[in-house]
């Protein structure tokens, strides 16, 4: 009990922290924030050889992008126009909170969903069987494009809700390659009476090597779990479950008393964390820490998805006061390390790093982690100077 009031009271500081840095950080500037315009992204344009038009885009970079050198994964949207809005504030939060990387987010504005994402002639949908050369447009012309402007890192995810969904279906059976992961969502797999829920049966059973993520997400009030979509996406997953191949994650959700327009939000929300699900570090190795194994994960996560991958600051802060428990002091100046480096604004995170050295008996690795405690706090104006003295100046008399 006392162990979980303690976790409690340190997100709670940690929090207080983070706070209290945003609005010394407001205080003191000398334009008030809302004179600071608020962008959603840059609007392009490609012209496109493959669809003989030009096609609108708008690319949202990560924050930190133009101050810094990292690489990123990229999502790519189908109606990118409607679904960047909740996109990028549920990506604001899974980043900040450490459950996702930052991301690229590329939005293709939707001229003709009815011919750009069917990826096959209807008789009773005119204009309709556009997807592959819509599908070529994407992995000839826009991919490139977007990795010869960009900093992008060589993970690629592909979003579509409704015919959207149907066509991310269809990119993921016709060009398995070109994506890491799809978020399908409420897709249209009535389309020509079921055609690609009847493709997914040969498809999985044929390609036992496929190396990709999954999520699908539908509302509950969609349809009934026996007819219409939601029984058709059951269907899809189904062929999954018969062949599923070794290297194939999927997680199929549905969205509680949410319908078809709503639900998109939810199943980007949990498929971005299921996506990313991976980044979370291993039940074994918190019950059975080991310091390489540790640093092993995390430059694992980052080599996949770019340096900024990292845990949640509570996930970190939990970790290491197991260790400071179990007196694995060590182990958990590895950790405080490596989470400071995650969350280098953290004035709480140096604190503690100092306070775990000291408990190690290192004093003078203690003294310079308050010393740099005390340039942090300057920097981010957390006026713990003081108090960061009085330690130096109490630690000093103990050499």
């Amino acid at each position: 009990m006392r162990t979980s009031i303690l976790k409690l009271l340190i997100v709670l500081i940690i929090t207080t922290s983070c706070n209290k840095k945003t609005s010394d950080q407001l205080g003191n500037t000398k334009e008030t924030p809302f004179k600071t315009s608020l962008n959603l992204g840059n609007r392009d344009t490609i012209s496109s050889k493959i669809l003989n038009e030009k096609r609108p885009i708008i690319i949202s970079l990560p924050k930190g992008y133009q101050n810094g050198n990292s690489n990123y994964p990229v999502l790519y949207l189908t109606d990118g126009l409607q679904n960047i809005w909740h996109v990028l504030g549920s990506i604001e939060v899974l980043t900040r909170t450490g459950s996702i990387p930052p991301v690229i987010v590329v939005g293709i504005e939707s001229l003709d969903r009815n011919r750009d994402f069917s990826p096959s002639i209807s008789e009773t949908n005119p204009n309709s069987g556009g997807g592959p050369k819509y599908l070529d447009f994407i992995d000839q012309e826009l991919i490139p494009f977007i990795e010869s402007n960009y900093r992008t890192q060589p993970f690629r995810i592909l979003e579509g809700h409704s015919m959207g969904g149907l066509f991310a279906a269809y990119a993921l059976m016709e060009k398995p390659e070109i994506f890491n992961a799809h978020i399908i969502m409420s897709p249209s797999f009535w389309w020509n009476n079921e055609e690609y829920i009847n493709k997914a049966n040969v498809f999985f059973e044929n390609n036992p090597d496929l190396e990709n993520t999954l999520f699908f997400g539908i509302g509950t009030l969609e349809s009934s779990k026996n007819w219409g979509m939601r029984k058709e996406l059951q269907k899809f997953v189904d062929a999954i479950i018969a062949n599923q191949p070794e290297k194939l994650r999927f997680e199929h959700m549905e969205m509680e008393n949410e319908v078809h327009m709503s639900s998109p939000l939810l199943s980007n929300y949990y498929g971005l964390k299921f996506i990313f699900s991976d980044m979370s570090l291993p039940n074994e190795l918190i019950e059975n820490f080991n310091s390489n194994m540790f640093l092993e994960h995390e430059n694992k996560i980052m080599h996949k998805y770019g340096a900024e991958a990292k845990q949640s600051a509570e996930a970190y802060v939990n970790l290491v006061f197991g260790l400071i428990n179990n007196t694995q002091f060590k182990d958990a100046i590895t950790v405080i390390k490596r989470s400071i480096e995650a969350y280098d604004y953290d004035i709480w995170l140096r604190s503690l790093l100092a306070s775990t050295y000291e408990k190690n008996n290192q004093i003078e690795e203690a003294i310079n982690a308050y010393k740099t405690a005390i340039d942090i706090s300057k920097k981010y104006k957390f006026n713990r100077e003081t108090e960061f003295q009085e330690h130096i100046d109490r630690l000093s008399k103990m050499e």
